[in-house]
């Protein structure tokens, strides 16, 4: 799904990536996820980074930490996808 080059792949935003609805269960899942690390999604649609329409079935969106244990970014997963 994540359809980008190397170099591109740090310019992405999730706004890009991620519809209002999306971005609204992740706003409110954000919490969990920084207090326990991770968090499951509800099925959803998203757009990919080359701005294909992508269906899935659960999501995981973790948070990444540094050398230094500090947080870094959000990484994510989507389960059963397909473009649509």
């Amino acid at each position: 799904m994540l359809e980008t080059t190397l170099i591109a792949l740090q310019d992405i935003m999730l706004d890009k990536i991620l519809d209002e609805a999306g971005r609204k269960i992740l706003l409110s899942e954000f919490p969990k996820i920084m207090q326990q690390g991770f968090a499951y999604l509800p099925a959803g649609l998203c757009v990919s980074s080359m701005g294909r329409p992508v269906s899935y079935e659960q999501a995981v969106a973790w948070k990444v930490l540094n050398d230094d244990n500090a947080n870094y970014c959000l990484a994510f997963m989507f389960v059963n996808w397909s473009f649509v």
